[in-house]
């Protein structure tokens, strides 16, 4: 971390402009050789790099921390999804075994609470207790006609005869 700011403050010590004017005011304006304005990029460009895999290697870092953070909201809320499911469906066993609600018919119960899922329960069940009445048997009673389909279609073309 210290040479991070070491290389911070030497490039802007080298690339900061008050600083090179408050050293121009002082000091009588002398210009530098071509080996010292060598040095100096060459320094900069060095320090640049060195700043630039810095930043490169604390991104890498914080995107593997934010991706282990998303990891973990993402299965946080399908835990939270699982356990809100696995709530729902022991509450409808729960109802459907007070109510006395045959196991084929707890899948149909609709509701978000026990009172809902109650009155759902009771209403299926009296559906299902309902006395029915059975579908008339016209094979059994009086008949009008005592002749067969087949019959009554040849007297309806040739008449009785």
């Amino acid at each position: 971390m210290s040479e991070e700011i070491t290389t911070t403050e030497a490039i802007a010590e080298a690339a900061d402009p008050a600083a090179d004017a408050t050293e121009a005011a002082t000091e009588p304006e002398v210009a530098p050789d071509k080996a010292e304005l060598d040095r100096i990029r060459a320094a900069l460009a060095k320090a640049n790099k060195e700043a630039e895999r810095l930043r490169l290697r604390e991104k890498e870092r914080e995107d593997a921390q934010l991706s282990e953070i998303e990891k973990a909201q993402r299965d946080a809320a399908e835990a939270t999804q699982e356990l809100a499911k696995l709530r729902a469906a022991s509450l409808r066993q729960s109802v459907a075994l007070e109510t006395g609600l045959p196991a084929k018919w707890v899948a149909r119960l609709h509701g978000d609470d026990e009172e809902t899922l109650r009155a759902d329960a009771l209403e299926i069940l009296a559906d299902l207790n309902k006395p029915r009445t059975p579908a008339p048997d016209a094979s059994q009673g009086p008949r009008t006609n005592a002749l067969s389909e087949d019959d009554q279609l040849y007297e309806s073309i040739y008449g009785k005869g």
